[in-house]
């Protein structure tokens, strides 16, 4: 397995590669996976799925997102996605890392995984971008209220307005983020709810580049974001024909503990997908890829890219 790092042309998205050793792992490449990873987080942090993945023929790429990782220059950028329009940034830089794997890998299917913000960014994505994507794997994903997310739109510009784009609002962090590990009292930590792991929960503490307040004007955009695909008339341009598999964990808050996972799955089946797909996992908590048993949900996922990505792939070829 080979691992690199690049910068993308004239962006300062960073991006992660990892590459499978074709004659260690006995088979040929199957296709590549372009994993967009959630806030507040960087793309490092799924090394060890890479790895995984890299092991059985898959080729990853994962890009820090603006406002995330090794893409900002200084802390203070840290959830900040720009002045205008930084929810569609987000999702053409995505495109762009795209243009450049079908550039590198030409004739391979690509499959796009997105955790959580990620999984929001990775649905737009599909909307705008789809007819090229093989599959759409959903973690940690969620389908909100739309009232409750114009609400916090407003909110958001009034922060804005009042305080300023860069302002880091305690008032939106405790009515988003500060609410999800109340189930989970009494808590060890303020990060309780991402996974059951308490390893995990103490380097994403201890990692300066995780954990961090969005932006007002972050926030306003991740509303803006959760806005679009919410939209049932967005959610009907998807490809009717692209698959998709939404997977949480049932103690995920992020997800209404199922409710919202299964809503998102519903709103993809009502906008007439062909081929949409769900799995909770029970006492799996947000990183379903860092809990305890995570090794059933890498199968998982494997199992689902085998018989509907790689198995399209090669009847399309017949």
């Amino acid at each position: 397995m080979k691992k690199s790092q690049f910068q993308m042309p004239d962006q300062s998205m960073h991006v992660y590669k990892w590459e499978p050793d074709v004659d260690e792992t006995k088979q040929s490449v199957q296709g590549v996976i372009q994993i967009v990873h959630g806030s507040c987080e960087h793309a490092d942090r799924y090394d060890g799925f890479a790895r995984f993945l890299a092991g059985h023929g898959w080729i990853v790429y994962a890009g820090d997102l603006s406002g995330h990782g090794h893409s900002v220059s200084t802390q203070e950028d840290l959830g900040y996605f720009g002045e205008q329009d930084g929810w569609s940034g987000l999702v053409r830089e995505q495109h762009e890392v795209a243009k450049q794997i079908r550039e590198e890998h030409p004739g391979l299917p690509v499959v796009m995984f997105g955790h959580s913000m990620g999984s929001f960014v990775a649905r737009d994505y599909a909307i705008r971008y789809g007819s090229g994507l093989a599959g759409l794997i959903l973690s940690g994903t969620a389908h909100h209220f739309r009232g409750s997310l114009l609400a916090g739109r407003l909110l958001a510009n009034q922060v804005i307005r009042t305080k300023g784009i860069r302002h880091r609002s305690s008032l939106l962090y405790n009515l988003t983020y500060n609410s999800f590990n109340k189930r989970f009292e009494p808590n060890r930590t303020g990060q309780d709810w991402l996974t059951r792991d308490p390893a995990i929960v103490d380097t994403f503490i201890q990692d300066e580049l995780c954990g961090f307040v969005f932006t007002a004007g972050g926030f306003r955009d991740m509303f803006e974001g959760l806005l679009n695909i919410t939209n049932p008339g967005q959610i009907a341009q998807t490809p009717k024909e692209l698959p998709v598999f939404l997977l949480s964990g049932a103690d995920d808050p992020v997800g209404g503990f199922g409710k919202m996972v299964e809503k998102a799955y519903r709103s993809y089946r009502k906008a007439g997908m062909l081929d949409v797909r769900m799995k909770l996992y029970e006492g799996l908590r947000h990183e379903i890829l860092n809990e305890i048993g995570k090794e059933e949900v890498y199968k998982d996922i494997l199992t689902w890219m085998s018989q509907t990505v790689c198995a399209k792939t090669i009847g399309e070829r017949i």
